[in-house]
């Protein structure tokens, strides 16, 4: 079969020259070629064995036409205009076919021309998603590991030898399948026919893949592109048994939209464009499937359960995605490699003995330093995590996450919240984010927390080290500097603490600090739309950022302002248009910026402390550990060559020390919780030091020059902040008061009433506080969601009446804000007996020590009134705005023209 393949058959007419046995009789088929094709074929084989078919012809067809045309044979040989054969390609494909009856088509090992020595296909099946599988790894060579005839489930149409009778019993390929899976599709019908496919790998033929990567010259009625992925969708439906049919059905329709969404956001336009064509024209021919499956049904002789192994195995799809995520990691650590020179094996075990004693090579540390420390930093974030893989996080200011993905959905785009009591305030931004990071696990999804958390260290170096490359070249202090900051977020004691919003926020300010250096360097439009979008992400989970991530704006604007002033302002309006109206709740009361996600556990950092960069409380590193970077800070002021981009790092950690000392003078309340709390200046502290770290980092090359007595000692007082804070980190562990056990907010037997708890504690002497909970109690992201103040100012005037002089009427007012038991977790006597006073409360054991536990009958609880349908479209528009933020900042990708066949590697293939 011959289309516009001028460049090729010159090598394939030859190659069949040289061959051991050659076919009883040629037909040639030539579909409308303009580039000469049809002079090469008519002087090759003589006009009488050419067949014309007209423009638009699908191979299938072809086919056809050519079989009318020429005398009846017992084997049919398919051949490419694109593919060359060796001398004993045919004669290899005959012994295997005429090794057993049931044999009904064979195909050669499949070589990648020009390479020739890259496997291209032994044989092929199809994923329940469509994709066409071989089996091999890309790129990979032939050794002979595939030279054993098997069975598989279909052969490439190049090279098929296929048994005429069965091809006449299948009526050949499929005319719905003009180019793209009509071999798979064969080989599916051929296998529910009784038959067998079977590869022979003794049989070699090169093969240049023309129309599949797009190197062959279109003319008007050529296939589109989409038509691949059409035929995909095609084959898996008519060829898909019943009982599993409107599960592919369903599948393939709903997968291929998500596949749109996924292209869109990785701005392939031109790819998600296919994708709905593909679905669009192989879902509005209901009929034509119809027939396809009522023919496959007409000639199928054995179940479907029978072949059911020659089809790729259901998690490939999956290993797939799974292999998508490990290049993107793989990609963002980009691990960095010392050129060596290695041994090469040409040959297996023909080395003389002595050469059994050479050295092999450069090690992993050598050869991918940071590879090589990335690996470690996990490995000593395990073992720092030790007795935190039980469960789900809390402790400290982290609440747990909830039982699945769809609690964080629901309070994204719900429209009332019950935590305890109704409420329809706004939920927190980094909600939305944490639902939309934790879907893929969705019964799991305090994995997400638990990630972040534990492997806070080589998160926050990864994303460290990258911005390092912007800024200097010497790649053993960067790594170190890398470290260095990636530690202090666990010495600010913010793991330990459970503090989540400090940990996003730290691990995010790199990315943030190097996308604004690369918006510095060459000012662009997504760039600074992408600076936005990471600024509000850091922002969503600690508001701190925001305003000092303006600060850092202001800093670059004087010192690149003439260049980038416009980009400036978009990266300063966007993260203001993400956040949206939860951003201007927090900004009513300013001092709430410093709320992160998580309960708003007060900070205790004195000035000494933060000049140290230290934020206070449990799980703290020693202060001294800092000293030698503020010596070496100041010192590197003084070189005159590196000093502007030293005092650019001084100014921003200024700010950061500015805001940290700000921090401790001041005090906010939130909305019904406690009030007078002094913010954690965790964030600050880090950035503080976090610019002192990057001053002396851009002084190394300056300081390269001093004499070696001042260098050693320089690198010595270097080294004391990340060896010491290691050692401390690996030590201490992440755990106390974060812990992984079952959060016991209430009693279980609590949790499962269907009322709400009223938790009592304090005295009546030192006043007595109370909070309502809803089931086991409040999860990540509730704690920002306040009840109504109307429904709160009633219950604190019941509470207040109970514990003075209960009445049945305020009992009754309990039961009708759903609260159905009262929980005092460390009763004092006196609460105790008072309660015990009030009419209809009944006393109930509590499986706590010194806990006391009452019950009441609880009545249906009035949430129309708290209802806010706005909530809803408010949500659904917050998710809109942030996914076309960031498929603007995606780069757009479109197919790549084909390269031209090399002159070089075109004579090798003639040779």
């Amino acid at each position: 079969m011959a289309h516009n393949g001028a460049t090729w058959l010159p090598k394939v007419l030859a190659s069949f020259a040289h061959m051991f046995y050659a076919p009883t009789t040629w037909r040639v088929v030539d579909v409308s070629s303009t580039d000469g094709s049809a002079d090469l074929l008519r002087d090759s084989f003589g006009a009488e064995r050419i067949t014309y078919a007209p423009s638009g012809t699908g191979f299938g067809e072809a086919v056809r036409l050519g079989l009318e045309s020429m005398p009846r044979t017992d084997w049919i040989w398919l051949l490419h205009d694109d593919s060359s054969v060796l001398p004993g390609t045919l004669s290899g494909l005959l012994d295997t076919a005429t090794s057993a009856p049931d044999i009904a088509a064979v195909g050669p090992k499949i070589r990648e021309w020009p390479s020739l020595r890259r496997l291209l296909e032994v044989g092929l099946t199809i994923t329940a998603t469509g994709s066409r599988e071989t089996g091999l790894e890309t790129g990979e060579p032939d050794a002979g590991q595939h030279d054993r005839p098997r069975d598989v489930l279909a052969v490439n149409t190049a090279g098929m030898l296929i048994r005429r009778d069965v091809w006449d019993e299948l009526n050949g390929l499929d005319p719905n399948l003009p180019l793209y899976y009509d071999d798979v599709d064969l080989g599916w019908r051929i296998a529910r026919a009784g038959y067998r496919t079977r590869t022979a790998p003794t049989a070699v033929l090169f093969h240049a893949e023309s129309s599949r990567r797009g190197t062959r010259t279109r003319t008007a009625g050529d296939v589109p592109h989409w038509e691949e992925r059409r035929a995909a969708i095609y084959t898996l439906l008519a060829n898909t048994p019943m009982p599993r049919f409107l599960w592919q059905y369903l599948r393939l329709f709903f997968g291929s939209l998500l596949r749109v969404i996924g292209l869109l956001i990785g701005k392939d336009p031109e790819a998600a464009s296919d994708e709905l064509l593909a679905l669009r024209s192989a879902y509005t021919h209901p009929f034509k499937l119809i027939k396809a499956r009522r023919r496959r049904r007409a000639t199928a002789r054995r179940p479907h359960r029978a072949i059911r192994h020659l089809l790729a195995p259901f998690w490939l799809p999956y290993q797939h995605g799974f292999d998508m995520v490990r290049d993107t990691a793989t990609a963002l650590i980009k691990p960095e490699a010392v050129e060596s020179v290695g041994r090469r094996s040409t040959t297996l075990d023909q080395a003389p003995d002595e050469a059994e004693n050479l050295d092999d090579g450069p090690s992993m540390l050598q050869r991918r330093p940071w590879l090589a420390t990335v690996l470690v930093l996990i490995v000593l974030s395990v073992i720092a995590g030790r007795g935190l893989f039980g469960g789900g996080l809390h402790g400290g200011a982290l609440l747990p996450a909830p039982g699945s993905s769809a609690g964080w959905w629901d309070l994204v785009f719900g429209s009332r919240h019950d935590v305890g009591l109704p409420s329809d305030t706004l939920p927190p931004i980094f909600a939305l984010l944490l639902a939309a990071l934790s879907t893929p696990f969705w019964f799991h999804p305090g994995l997400v927390v638990t990630i972040a958390m534990v492997f806070a260290v080589p998160l926050a170096a990864l994303t460290a080290h990258r911005f390092g490359r912007q800024i200097s070249s010497h790649r053993v202090p960067r790594m170190v500097w890398a470290i260095s900051y990636a530690l202090c977020v666990a010495a600010t004691g913010a793991v330990s603490q459970g503090r989540l919003g400090t940990v996003v926020a730290l691990v995010v300010l790199p990315i943030i600090a190097n996308t604004a250096w690369q918006l510095a360097e060459k000012p662009g439009w997504q760039l600074a739309l992408r600076l936005g979008i990471w600024v509000a992400f850091a922002s969503a989970f600690a508001p701190i950022v925001l305003p000092m991530s303006l600060g850092g704006l202001l800093i670059l604007w004087y010192a690149e302002g003439r260049w980038v002033r416009g980009q400036l302002v978009v990266a300063a309006v966007v993260p203001l248009l993400l956040l949206g109206p939860w951003l201007a709740q927090r900004a009513l009361r300013p001092w709430r910026m410093w709320w992160e996600a998580g309960y708003p556990l007060p900070g205790s950092a004195t000035v000494r402390e933060v000049v140290l960069g230290r934020a206070g409380g449990p799980g703290a590193a020693p202060e001294w550990l800092t000293v030698g970077v503020l010596v070496l800070a100041l010192v590197a002021l003084v070189p005159r060559r590196t000093r502007t981009g030293v005092l650019l790092s001084w100014l921003v950690a200024l700010l950061g020390l500015g805001a940290a000392l700000a921090g401790t003078l001041l005090t906010y309340s939130t909305h019904a919780g406690p009030a007078d709390i002094t913010p954690w200046v965790g964030i600050p502290a880090v950035v503080w030091i976090g610019g002192l770290l990057t001053a002396v980092l851009l002084a190394v090359p300056a300081a390269l020059s001093w004499p070696r007595p001042a260098l050693t000692a320089a690198i010595v007082v270097a080294l004391v902040l990340p060896v010491g804070t290691l050692g401390w980190w690996v030590a201490r562990g992440d755990a106390d008061p974060i812990d992984d056990g079952r959060a016991d907010v209430v009693p279980v037997f609590l949790a499962e009433r269907p009322g709400d708890t009223l938790i009592l504690t304090g005295s009546i002497d030192g006043g007595v506080d109370y909070r309502v909970v809803a089931g086991d109690g409040p999860f990540l992201g509730q704690e920002a969601v306040t009840a109504s103040s109307s429904d709160a100012s009633r219950l604190t005037a019941v509470v207040r009446r109970i514990l003075a002089q209960g009445t049945t009427a305020d009992v009754d007012a309990l039961g009708e804000l759903g609260i159905d038991s009262i929980y005092a977790p460390s009763a004092d006597p006196e609460v105790s007996r008072r309660i015990d006073a009030a009419p209809r409360l009944s006393p109930a054991g509590s499986d706590q020590p010194g806990s006391r536990v009452w019950t009441l009958a609880p009545q249906p609880k009035n949430d129309a009134a708290h209802v806010a349908w706005w909530h809803r479209g408010l949500g659904l528009l917050q998710a809109l705005a942030w996914l076309v933020a960031i498929v603007l900042t995606a780069p757009v990708r479109r197919r790549a023209a084909p390269e031209p066949l090399d002159d070089q590697e075109d004579a090798e293939v003639s040779a």
